[in-house]
């Protein structure tokens, strides 16, 4: 499912990427803590080639990307590797697809190229069980938070009880705890590196910081849509719901019986409301004169 590329954003700061697809739209998707651009692999291939060009990355640090072991990795640093892969690719109007902690930093890439009056970067909004407000941080990320802990616990505990004990929390159905699942994130979590990666990501979640950019939510007009898994343990569907209303051109799609992540274990449901939410030609539908906001009503 396409090479695996580099796209260069600093000096020892390589970050991985793949593209899908070779179609006229693009959509960058951005994944979420402790993952990698595998996580979209379930759902990447449904996309129609001959409409989308997908853009799957590793986050700083995350997959195959480098893992440096100076410099920050705040939500703030992650949205700038995000926004210079965007301006390195020569990519506009895209449809920004971010999952948790993906969602917070494709709402802050967006905010700040509104901030610089580069209206025309970000066309569309997807957000997948997104980390849009402060909440008591999930069990495997607090424990992060403890170095000491988490470097012993890392070291001693065999990865893959890691990624099952993970998964178990994570997917509300059990039947998506498959064997090549466990692989996939095995592969994620086992890699040179990763541990020093996870305590520095975990600590710089700063649920206080999120004051500032939960409040200028409602600035951000351009069409969303907000997809959920109804049985979500990690980031409760009231914060769906709260983020739909305060967005003014958001609608939130729930996905019955599933858990944090719809888009690995409801794929096929996940890609049908993109779908309807792009519509038969895509981010084009404005220009037949039907917006996404009178769609709504």
């Amino acid at each position: 499912m396409g090479d695996r590329l580099t796209f260069v954003y600093g000096p020892g700061v390589d970050i991985s990427y793949r593209v899908v697809g070779h179609g006229p739209t693009p959509v960058v998707f951005v994944h979420g803590f402790a993952a990698a651009l595998t996580t979209w692999d379930d759902i990447a291939p449904l996309f129609p080639a001959e409409r989308f060009t997908l853009y799957l990355m590793d986050l700083k640090g995350f997959g195959f990307s480098s893992k440096p072991r100076t410099g920050s990795y705040a939500i703030e640093e992650q949205a700038a590797v995000t926004t210079a892969f965007l301006k390195a690719k020569g990519l506009s109007r895209v449809i920004l697809t971010g999952h948790s902690l993906g969602g917070a930093i494709a709402l802050l890439v967006t905010l700040q190229a509104r901030d610089r009056g580069d209206t025309g970067l970000v066309a569309r909004l997807i957000l997948v069980a997104c980390s849009a407000y402060p909440q008591k941080l999930p069990r495997l990320m607090g424990w992060l938070r403890i170095p000491f802990l988490a470097r012993i616990g890392m070291a001693l505990i065999p990865v893959r009880t890691i990624v099952r004990y993970t998964l178990a929390r994570v997917f509300h159905d059990t039947r998506a705890i498959t064997p090549e699942r466990i692989r996939r994130y095995e592969h994620c979590f086992g890699r040179r590196g990763m541990a020093g990666i996870l305590i520095r990501s975990a600590r710089a979640i700063d649920p206080d910081s999120y004051g500032a950019i939960t409040a200028r939510y409602r600035e951000i007009d351009i069409p969303t849509l907000i997809v959920w898994g109804k049985e979500d343990r990690i980031v409760r569907i009231g914060q769906g719901k709260r983020l739909a209303e305060e967005m003014p051109d958001a609608r939130l799609a729930v996905i019955d019986g599933c858990g944090h992540n719809p888009h690995e274990e409801r794929p096929r449901e996940t890609l049908a409301a993109i779908m309807e939410f792009l519509g038969n030609g895509g981010e084009r539908e404005e220009a037949s004169g039907r917006s996404w906001r009178e769609a709504r009503r």
